[in-house]
């Protein structure tokens, strides 16, 4: 990322933590919102639940490198390492962020994704506070992105945790509101593929919301950033139901049940954040929410397995490739570490994804 704003801690690639003192305070359009949230809750939960239990389990027909994906991100000492790591591992499916506020560094992300060739990528467009503020150059922004990789992809994921504050949106509405934004452009690119909801962590409250109502768009998947290390194992649950297969369940349910989205779940992001990590893991020295590599490793494969077998994703894309905090490869030394995970996932890619992983 060339162009850094002072909110965006460059460590966990992800905006800083807003103090309570710095946040919106609530007014007529969020209660206005909350409202609808409800009410489209309400409204669906008949057909959600009927749906949610009626699904039935059957392994995906998908090969493991269509159904792997890996996020990779620029980085100017370690190109020719990416390339080679990417090969190693066997990944086809590679997924990159775009900043809408770093168009002017469009031309080296371009020359950055035309060292994967033989890859297909995702490209995830972030949105900020000042894109909520102001619709007409974020849509300029996107169609600049666009524009610029088209030749490369036509799958866009479109915002990132629009259900967190410090990410922009206030409210859901307005992540709506950006959504819609984009569907204006399919007139001058007809071929998009369109990803969008981008909840993340489990809030079926908002994920409904962002996939029912009537707003003038239309989504190809759902893209939902699906983390469960709160509940430390994929086997964990939340709310006494909900481990990671349930989670999954409801999800589906969901996006069957959609008005805006075709009938395709995909996991755009997840991870195990490690221990003893700061500053690349904010929470790192939280061992009801981080993991030591060893356990890292085998919940990634755990959270694919289960994943794959339930018959109800497209794609699964860990996040992301180097990070110490929570990615495969550790760089902090100078040199780059291949962790547990590393070899965890190639090994997810080079076998049957229909093993079942060992229960705790």
């Amino acid at each position: 990322m060339k162009n850094q704003p002072d909110w965006w801690d460059p460590y966990s690639c992800q905006p800083y933590k807003m103090q309570d003192e710095d946040k919106p305070r609530s007014g007529l359009a969020n209660v206005w919102e909350y409202s609808k949230v409800a009410g489209s809750n309400l409204l669906g939960l008949p057909a959600i639940t009927y749906q949610t239990l009626a699904l039935k389990k059957s392994p995906a027909n998908i090969a493991a490198d269509q159904f792997v994906g890996l996020s990779i991100a620029p980085d100017e000492q370690y190109q020719s390492a990416l390339v080679e790591m990417v090969e190693e591992l066997g990944v086809k499916q590679l997924l990159i962020r775009i900043p809408s506020w770093d168009v002017a560094a469009l031309d080296d992300y371009v020359r950055f994704l035309e060292r994967f060739p033989s890859n297909e990528f995702v490209i995830n467009i972030l949105q900020s506070r000042d894109s909520v503020s102001n619709l007409g150059e974020w849509q300029h922004q996107v169609a600049s992105i666009i524009r610029a990789t088209q030749h490369i992809t036509k799958t866009f994921w479109i915002g990132n945790a629009v259900n967190r504050t410090k990410w922009g949106c206030v409210h859901s509405g307005q992540a709506l509101d950006l959504q819609v934004k984009v569907e204006e452009l399919r007139g001058e690119f007809p071929d998009l593929k369109l990803l969008g909801s981008s909840i993340i962590d489990f809030e079926p409250l908002l994920s409904w919301r962002t996939l029912w109502n009537f707003k003038k768009f239309h989504i190809e998947a759902n893209a939902a950033l699906l983390y469960v290390n709160r509940r430390h194992s994929p086997y964990g649950t939340q709310y006494r139901v909900f481990d990671l297969e349930n989670k999954l369940r409801l999800a589906k349910a969901m996006t069957k049940l959609s008005n805006r989205c075709d009938d395709s779940l995909w996991i755009t992001e997840t991870n195990w954040p490690l221990l003893d990590t700061k500053p690349y893991t904010p929470n790192s020295g939280k061992p009801t929410t981080t993991v030591d590599e060893e356990t890292q490793a085998k919940y990634l494969k755990w959270y694919y397995q289960i994943a794959w077998q339930t018959g109800w994703v497209d794609k699964v894309y860990w996040w992301q490739l180097i990070n110490p905090g929570y990615g495969l490869v550790d760089h902090r030394e100078g040199s780059l570490r291949k962790m547990p995970s590393y070899y965890a996932f190639k090994e997810i890619i080079d076998s049957e994804l229909g093993e079942m992983p060992k229960q705790p």
